[in-house]
């Protein structure tokens, strides 16, 4: 089972990441389509007239083109649906860059970028009306914030996501998506924030536990430029570790002379998740640390609405 989740007396000051998020999802187009969730649209309720600051887009013109009159469509919600962030925070996760020195000072970490997502998914979510929850794990659940639809425990929830730090030792991602799969009390949308750099098959698995649970599932998978392309790493000689694996299981080598092979394989790694997934009418995004995350959601939200047209 997770372990619990730290108790606050009383909601903390707004911290670093929550102004990161609402920043993020300030600079996102409005609208009732900017929704990580599915689904949770709404049902044609009645009319209104029309006052002025009212949204122009909300006026029904063909109305207009019978009476004459501005009236708005007004909207009465289906459903209050569930977002629940799966968020990885394993060893592996703290990678940010093959050689520090060389990339760009403010190249994020795979973690701080994940936490980034995750965070202006669910204030999205909130702010759409529907539910927010949190799980970060590694080999288990580390914690766990059921979904809520308060402002004052989206902040609390945040608040423990930013202090989250990379956890020493291997992830399981199938084992804890199985144990959150028992945590969630309601179905609803389970997001997936990790690099993936482990074998599908228990992933896959514990996916299909989800869906037939009644969860819909979305993935990003977040990865650093240096892992998706060694071609651009300088010429020096690297040791290369698994950080959640044994350390003395190192190996020393020059990215030039391994690039053909190394791109040839996270591209079948690669190729072989976004089968799977589209295999099972899974969203898939890639998120890459060296672009503009608003950009990636932007373009993930636009897909998202069109789908659920």
């Amino acid at each position: 089972m997770p372990r619990p989740t730290p108790k606050h007396s009383k909601p903390p000051a707004l911290d670093g990441l929550m102004l990161a998020a609402r920043q993020l999802v300030d600079g996102l187009y409005a609208g009732r389509h900017a929704s990580p969730t599915r689904g949770s649209g709404a049902e044609f309720h009645d009319y209104r007239p029309y006052t002025a600051g009212d949204d122009l887009r909300a006026i029904d013109w063909k109305l207009y083109g019978r009476t004459d009159r501005y009236y708005l469509k007004r909207f009465r919600k289906e459903t209050d649906l569930n977002l629940h962030l799966a968020v990885d925070g394993s060893a592996s996760m703290a990678f940010a860059a093959l050689d520090p020195k060389r990339s760009p000072s403010h190249r994020p970490s795979k973690l701080d970028t994940a936490k980034r997502l995750a965070a202006a998914l669910a204030l999205l979510a909130v702010r759409q009306g529907d539910r927010a929850g949190l799980s970060v794990f590694d080999a288990e659940l580390r914690c766990h914030h059921p979904a809520s639809g308060s402002l004052r425990q989206l902040q609390t929830m945040t608040a423990d996501l930013e202090q989250t730090r990379p956890a020493q030792g291997p992830a399981d991602l199938g084992a804890s998506l199985q144990q959150l799969g028992s945590a969630l009390r309601r179905r609803g949308v389970v997001a997936v924030i990790s690099d993936l750099l482990d074998e599908p098959e228990g992933l896959l698995r514990s996916i299909d536990r989800l869906r037939h649970a009644g969860s819909e599932v979305i993935v990003f998978q977040t990865l650093t430029p240096d892992e998706i392309d060694l071609g651009g790493a300088s010429a020096q000689a690297y040791r290369m570790t698994d950080p959640e694996r044994d350390a003395s299981a190192s190996v020393q080598a020059r990215p030039p002379q391994v690039a053909r092979r190394y791109a040839q394989l996270i591209e079948q790694h690669l190729q072989h998740l976004r089968r799977a997934l589209a295999a099972r009418d899974i969203d898939y995004t890639l998120v890459r640390t060296d672009r503009p995350l608003e950009a990636t959601l932007r373009r993930y939200l636009l897909m998202r609405s069109r789908r659920a047209r």
